[in-house]
């Protein structure tokens, strides 16, 4: 068993455990500070360490007739998988995101020239309405502010922008229908 990202000493060794000149629960003894130490360099947490240790130990215990240095190797094992921890969770950050929002979010921008037209009609549709509601729409729709962002400029809370544009493209709409 592993506590504390470490091998507990307690616990007995299974009967079919490979009888050596070094016993594995000497081995374990010695290496013990080295694996804090290194445990502690690569910054892995406890309930991580813990597992790669135990991957290293199984490991280690099924190679152990050919391995020479055993001490070595279970470092060197231990030090090969806390690099492969952090470059695996490196990567996974990358796929943490959900490519179909990440598509969604990087959708083609109008091009300049449709940009300028529609600010164009925005600002002749708007012509005809109160100051309040055109600075509203304007930043609501030529700028491409949220309705928190408006919200917070103009100085209303965002329920009152919501209602406010709401009601204003609804006169937009009637006055444009005729």
């Amino acid at each position: 068993m592993i506590k504390s990202g470490l091998v507990s000493l307690t616990d007995p060794l299974p009967p079919d455990a490979p009888p050596d000149d070094q016993t594995f629960l000497e081995l374990l003894e010695a290496i013990r500070p080295r694996l804090r130490r290194l445990l502690r360099s690569y910054d892995i947490p406890p309930e991580d360490a813990e597992d790669l240790v135990q991957e290293s130990i199984l490991e280690a215990l099924r190679k152990w007739d050919t391995i020479r240095q055993k001490d070595v190797w279970l470092l060197g094992t231990v030090r090969f998988k806390c690099s492969h921890y952090w470059k695996k969770k490196r990567g996974d950050r990358v796929e943490a995101f959900d490519w179909d929002v990440l598509e969604e979010l990087s959708a083609p921008q109008a091009p300049d020239q449709e940009q300028k037209e529609i600010a164009l009609d925005l600002r002749s549709l708007t012509r005809g309405v109160d100051e309040r509601h055109r600075a509203a729409l304007w930043l609501r729709f030529g700028v491409g502010l949220s309705v928190e962002e408006v919200a917070r400029r103009l100085g209303y809370s965002a329920a009152s922008i919501r209602k406010l544009t709401g009601r204003c493209l609804a006169r937009l709409q009637r006055w444009v229908a005729g």
